[in-house]
């Protein structure tokens, strides 16, 4: 525990062991202590080597611009008195120590960077054993004959082994790797290095960016149960303080979410009817400035729904005059997959989405459903190049919001519950602007680039 104070991680558990020991010494047998210390040694060994670990971490260098300096994010203290982070504490620590790591190695050397998002490929050769040739050798004599309509455009005696082993990689549980010889589509699927981005340009005047990111499980909740559990969340949320903007996956109909709890005076909604999400933003506080919709990647085809979208909308802040680049993002199925591209593919195509419609200095924020949670290379991907704000709980963690904001300007999180959806409503606040806030992210910078 971090409240120990031996100089060494052997002191440490020391002091935990002898703890043990005197504490019990009046209390149970002789037996039952020689039972207990059985208990408490690997119990408590693994933990201490695991506070080792992020101890190490500690020194690592962030991205310019986006990750405090080591001595902002102290892992040792952010996991036992962080209440602001609710259920989601271990896991925000462990994501934090990951990130960490990523953006060292995303920074370190391009060659790095590259080595990351590279997703490997292998050409299967007739002979050779494993799973993936026994998945080829199943789909060719049973599962063809069984559904033929899993193939299309594949034949028995006609398609190539390579053929048979794309199918078998671009399925929800893949068990061959992507064959090298069959090229993807360069314009769609992105696996050059990805785009970089910026830091955002500050206000003179500290400012406060209150965001939510919202699954609205609309077939289920709104469909059936008539949707205003969660149009009350939203509400209720926002009482304290207004949203300034709102990123929705599974949304048919802005005007059922806002309607019925008087939302729609308040706020400016958008919505892609080709991929059911939406963008709102606060009307009295920003100004539009540039609004659209791109594909950034596609499901696997045994859950195909389709290609999925990046909404964006870039606004102006009707006081400060700071410029929000809002992108909201339902990622691909399966999860995890990253989509019949790979998950570094669908990061690449959501930051080029950024780069390409974004102006240097704008405030990024990325949220979504992305179907995708730390351990999927999209999230994985996105490290690098953005600070993860914070992340759900559902699914593993596949609620998102990102930004290219230093960590010192996240104010709040916070799980906002389900409202009856299958997904929570996750919320943040980001403050920009202020001594305070470029002294941080000056330090933040000098320390990364030394």
């Amino acid at each position: 525990p971090f409240w120990l104070k031996g100089s060494s991680e052997t002191d440490r558990f020391l002091q935990v062991f002898n703890v043990i020991k005197e504490t019990t010494a009046s209390m149970v047998s002789n037996s039952g202590r020689l039972m207990l210390f059985a208990v408490a040694v690997p119990v408590l060994l693994p933990i201490l080597l695991v506070r080792s670990a992020a101890d190490s971490l500690v020194d690592l260098p962030g991205k310019a611009g986006l990750f405090e300096a080591a001595s902002d994010i102290d892992l040792r203290n952010d996991d036992e008195r962080q209440a602001d982070h609710g259920d989601a504490v271990v896991a925000g620590c462990a994501v934090k120590a990951l990130q960490l790591r990523a953006a060292r190695a995303g920074s370190a050397d391009s060659s790095n960077a590259d080595e990351l998002d590279e997703e490997g490929c292998h050409d299967m050769q007739e002979g050779e054993g494993g799973a993936c040739m026994k998945s080829i050798i199943w789909s060719k004599s049973e599962g063809y004959t069984a559904h033929p309509d899993w193939y299309t455009g594949l034949n028995p005696a006609t398609s190539t082994l390579a053929e048979w082993q794309l199918k078998a990689w671009n399925t929800s549980h893949p068990t061959c790797p992507r064959p090298c010889s069959i090229k993807l589509d360069d314009n769609w699927c992105m696996l050059n290095s990805a785009p970089e981005l910026w830091e955002p340009t500050l206000p003179g005047s500290p400012m406060e960016i209150k965001i939510l990111s919202y699954n609205l499980f609309w077939w289920n909740l709104f469909k059936i149960h008539g949707g205003r559990s969660a149009s009350e969340l939203i509400k209720r949320s926002g009482e304290s303080k207004p949203f300034d903007v709102i990123g929705l996956q599974e949304c048919e109909d802005t005007d059922k979410v806002f309607g019925p709890v008087g939302l729609l005076s308040e706020y400016t909604p958008f919505h892609d009817s080709d991929k059911n999400i939406c963008i709102a933003f606060r009307t009295s506080a920003w100004t539009k400035l540039g609004y659209g919709v791109s594909e950034v990647a596609g499901d696997m085809h045994t859950e195909y729904y389709g290609r999925r979208s990046a909404q964006w909308i870039r606004l102006q802040h009707n006081d400060s005059k700071l410029v929000l680049f809002f992108v909201n993002h339902h990622g691909p199925l399966s999860v995890n997959s990253g989509g019949e591209c790979g998950g570094a593919s669908t990061a690449h195509n959501l930051l080029k989405v950024m780069a390409t419609n974004a102006v240097k200095g704008d405030t990024v924020v990325l949220v979504g459903d992305f179907n995708a949670n730390a351990a999927s290379r999209t999230v994985q991907s996105l490290w690098p190049k953005l600070l993860q704000v914070y992340n759900g709980i559902a699914f593993g963690g596949v609620d998102n919001i990102f930004s290219n904001v230093g960590r010192s300007s996240i104010s709040s999180t916070e799980d906002l519950g389900s409202g009856g959806s299958d997904h929570h409503a996750i919320a943040a606040v980001i403050t920009l602007g202020g001594v305070a806030n470029q002294s941080a992210n000056q330090s933040a910078n000098q320390s990364a680039n030394q």
